[in-house]
């Protein structure tokens, strides 16, 4: 792959053409899938904001696991996005949400977590995993005669994984984010969306942390939110599939706390009531996250946090015993070393 632009050459001029551009684009991505490898780089990458963009993804797991989770159960309220999961039937189920939840947290995981120039990296598998998987839904739909994945809707996509962190990182625990660290997570997501094979110019992540943040602003308020206040029926179906499959990596999410804690973010005001115990349920999440903004009482959270998460994802990754438990160790295990 040849890429002469810089990113930011790539791109609209303004948020206004940006944003315009999201919403009328109908490109599809490709339906053939083709590895990535360190050879297929940007000219433009650089390494040490990379690196502090992955650093400031490990020292604050909560907030990303909370904001990644909450982002990516909202933008399937976009239909064109609600339409592409229902045809892959992976939320179909308490089982299959639990799969694909458990395998893009850890998909994820290793984005962030390793070194994508080391020698036996893992890095670039864990990519390609992704972009396999792409591919092969946009060639089965196409074969179908129904349209394949939108590039729009994949930059609409990269809005679950940091949307939130931009627009409302104090309801994260991330009030205290420098602005070093901002611009680290922005240049990871331009590097990590164009080697999944996002679009430059579709690229939510734009020049500067002011741009990408106001840009997800609008994608939240006029997408995500719009959609949210008038979900379909489908959508609301999938959520529980959803909830009901995180159980099992998360045995205290409820329902209706992890919508209201979602549409919070989103900053609308959920429709559903809360009980007792999903009332208690929202106040802790948020009361914890909120303690993360503290000084010395957020460092000792975070900490506390950062190490246990490390050890869920391990256990999920290699002895997940709840899931085997509950649907056998087919199902129950997460295999992601395909072969690319």
């Amino acid at each position: 792959m040849t890429y002469k632009k810089h990113i930011n050459d790539a791109q609209p001029s303004t948020v206004d053409e940006h944003f315009q551009l999201l919403i009328d684009d109908r490109e599809v991505i490709e339906s053939e899938f083709v590895k990535v490898t360190p050879d297929d780089l940007p000219y433009w990458f650089d390494e040490k904001l990379f690196k502090i963009g992955q650093e400031f993804y490990i020292e604050n797991l909560l907030a990303f696991g909370a904001g990644n989770v909450s982002g990516l159960t909202a933008i399937i309220s976009v239909p064109d996005i609600l339409e592409v999961l229902l045809f892959t039937k992976r939320n179909a189920s308490f089982k299959l949400s639990y799969k694909r939840f458990a395998e893009t947290l850890l998909l994820i995981y290793a984005l962030f977590r390793l070194d994508m120039l080391a020698p036996n990296s893992k890095w670039f598998d864990a990519l390609n995993i992704i972009r396999r998987r792409h591919a092969n839904v946009t060639k089965r739909r196409v074969s179908q005669g129904l349209h394949g994945i939108y590039q729009k809707d994949m930059g609409i996509t990269q809005f679950g994984f940091i949307g939130y962190i931009f627009v409302c990182p104090e309801k994260l625990g991330l009030a205290r984010a420098t602005y070093e660290q901002m611009k680290g997570l922005n240049h990871l997501w331009q590097v990590t969306g164009h080697l999944l094979g996002i679009d430059d110019r579709i690229n939510i992540c734009r020049r500067t942390v002011e741009e990408t943040t106001e840009l997800c602003r609008r994608i939240q308020i006029e997408i995500i939110a719009k959609h949210l206040e008038n979900p379909r029926p489908e959508f609301l179906r999938m959520t529980t599939n959803i909830v009901g499959g995180l159980w099992y990596i998360d045995v205290s999410i409820n329902e209706n706390s992890f919508l209201a804690f979602t549409y919070n973010l989103t900053g609308i005001k959920c429709t559903k009531s809360l009980g007792w115990y999903s009332y208690l349920n929202l106040k802790y999440r948020q009361s914890t996250l909120y303690l993360c903004n503290v000084p010395l009482i957020g460092w000792l959270l975070r900490s506390a946090f950062n190490l246990s998460l490390a050890l869920i994802y391990w256990i999920l990754e290699y002895y997940p015993i709840i899931p085997i438990l509950a649907f056998g160790k087919k199902d129950g295990q997460i295999v992601l070393c395909e072969k690319t």
